[in-house]
């Protein structure tokens, strides 16, 4: 019998308030089931919330532009399922160039329509039209075949079959694609930055998911919400209050409790017990597995596959706010490119082994001389969310601009002159080794922010650089992945974890399961594991059509809305104690 102060009984109980454990507390609520939330952070929204500083700057932690968001695109399609289809407004971004891929000697501008897109490459890189005319029909046709939201063996087999001969190249690095195509080396180098987008280099990454991205984006179009990502979290936890489920902020889970292979509740770190039938865990898969239901409750294959699975990169974020002024500015992301050369190339592709590389011996490195060369040679992606959102004005002062980079990062404390049980004991913000090496990388990325916006080097006002330590500090992720699990060929699709797990009554959300990483993934997660927990397919009953919440009872949002307010419990949002997931 477990110990502690017993509280409340539910029907589900969902740990993690992401998006992924957003979107399934919310199917679940509007299916009538009594759930609560709980969430460690004091601010709803995982990875997707932004964060605000000096009353005058927010900044989007992660939600930078969403694919397919038109009217029948998946994310528009699952918000309408409970009833928020006129909460959140869709901002389209360039259609001729959403993505922007800058370098010394070439930009090459990414537009919406497949067509338009290899027009644009045959221009950007002229002699080379055969190489990129076999890759486009390559990436399109698996692209076009592929289906988010179908997850199953049976699935991926009638995809396969739908690319036809393409298929045969699903699996295969992307990089592996790129040589068989003969391009030139700074052609691989453009074709390769975009694969950031899931935290994978291209030797690691499958053409399939480079495929899926281009289309989601390429074939169906680029997005922001309006008034920033914040806004997604806040509808979401409008929907699970107004259907009586309850939202806990800084509450910590210490236990999945478990009798006889059966979930039983929760033990929070205070000691209390929530009972429940149905423990969904949106949090970090290792630990979910490893710290909140414990390896003795497992068979042994569960165990030796959790420790075995290969986490995403992580990332390193820059925040910049400047006084430049955007307006008439193209709508458009940066990739940005220092340089050509096969030294640059391999600054993207040897990642894993910078964060395998020992210090010690004769692969010795100092940390100082590894950033300094990373702050080089690093592409970077630069984004601004007041250029996306112009009307959002929590974003900047007027003639400002709050400006993000971000770039793949290496796991390894000690190329950042840390250990690794400072990162545990949260010691290493006061290591000034690591700190001069923050300084040294925050100066590469605003170096990739200048290439993007000449002159915005000079006019920062306010600076601030999140690590992979400080995304682990956070939200407890495993090497501090934003992203779960990497999306390599043997953690794709049905062989990445489903909803369901070997303890009856326990179910996974969150970027780690079969779905995939990022905002979009995140949140079919959480249907998933809900349409799991009601033996329904519920992503299905709202294409259909279905409304599952009843929108009389998610409370209006008046023009001064505060999403952020919202997702603190209401508490102003303007201060600098909303302080973001990822800060130093």
């Amino acid at each position: 019998m477990t110990s502690g102060v017993h509280g409340s009984s539910w029907d589900a109980i969902v740990i993690g308030a992401g998006l992924g454990g957003l979107s399934a507390a919310s199917y679940l609520a509007a299916s009538g089931l009594k759930v609560t939330l709980l969430e460690q952070y004091s601010v709803l929204g995982g990875s997707s919330h932004v964060f605000r500083r000096k009353r005058k700057w927010e900044f989007d932690v992660g939600v930078h532009y969403i694919g397919d968001c038109g009217p029948n695109g998946n994310v528009p399609t699952l918000l309408r399922g409970i009833g928020l289809d006129d909460r959140v407004q869709w901002l389209p971004l360039d259609t001729d160039g959403f993505d922007t891929i800058i370098a010394p000697d070439f930009e090459l501008r990414i537009p919406v329509g497949w067509d338009n897109y290899l027009e644009n490459l045959i221009q950007a890189f002229p002699g080379e039209e055969r190489g990129l005319r076999r890759y486009v029909s390559i990436v399109r046709a698996i692209g076009e075949s592929l289906d988010r939201t179908a997850t199953s063996a049976n699935d991926l087999r009638r995809a396969v079959m739908r690319a036809g001969t393409a298929a045969a190249w699903a699996p295969v690095p992307h990089a592996a694609l790129l040589a068989a195509c003969r391009l030139k080396p700074r052609t691989m180098l453009a074709l390769s930055v975009q694969d950031g987008a899931a935290a994978t280099p291209p030797h690691r990454a499958p053409v399939a998911v480079a495929a899926a991205f281009l289309e989601n984006f390429v074939g169906r179009g680029a997005w922001f919400p309006r008034g920033g990502g914040q806004v997604l979290a806040a509808g979401f936890a409008e929907v699970i209050r107004g259907h009586g489920g309850q939202i806990r902020t800084r509450t910590e889970v210490d236990r999945i409790l478990v009798e006889s292979g059966r979930v039983t509740g929760v033990r929070l770190r205070d000691g209390e017990i929530l009972t429940a039938p149905v423990v969904v865990s949106a949090a970090d898969i290792k630990r979910t597995y490893r710290d909140l239901i414990g390896y003795e409750q497992l068979p042994r294959w569960a165990v030796m596959r959790n420790e075995h699975y290969k986490m995403a990169l992580p990332l390193i974020n820059g925040y910049f706010g400047i006084e430049i002024d955007l307006a008439g500015t193209p709508n458009t992301n940066y990739y940005t490119i220092p340089a050509t050369t096969w030294k640059a190339a391999d600054s993207l592709w040897s990642l894993s082994r910078m964060s395998s590389q020992l210090l010690t011996g004769a692969g010795r490195r100092d940390p100082r001389q590894w950033a300094e060369d990373f702050a080089l040679r690093q592409p970077t992606y630069v984004q601004s969310s007041t250029r996306r959102d112009p009307a959002n004005h929590f974003s900047a002062p007027p003639g400002h601009a709050a400006i993000e980079a971000q770039t793949l990062a290496p796991w390894n404390p000690a190329l950042w002159g840390v250990s690794a049980d400072e990162v545990a004991t949260q010691s290493y913000r006061s290591n000034s080794a690591y700190r001069d090496i923050k300084e040294i990388i925050a100066g590469g990325l605003l170096a990739r922010v200048d290439q993007a916006f000449p002159g915005a080097a000079a006019k920062v006002q306010w600076s601030e650089l999140a690590t992979p330590a400080t995304q682990e500090r956070y939200t407890r992720t495993t090497n501090g992945t934003s992203y779960g699990l990497e999306p390599r060929i043997t953690q794709l699709g049905p062989l990445r974890p489903g909803a369901r797990t070997p303890i009856r009554g326990l179910f996974l959300a969150g970027t780690s399961t079969s779905t995939g990483p990022a905002t979009e993934g995140a949140m079919l997660s959480g249907v998933q594991a809900a349409s799991a927990i009601v033996g329904r397919d519920l992503l299905a009953e709202v294409r259909a059509g279905a409304v599952l919440a009843d929108p009389t009872r998610i409370a209006p949002w008046g023009a001064d809305f505060d999403p952020l307010a919202a997702c603190r419990g209401g508490r102003a949002a303007t201060d600098d104690d909303a302080a973001p997931l990822i800060r130093i």
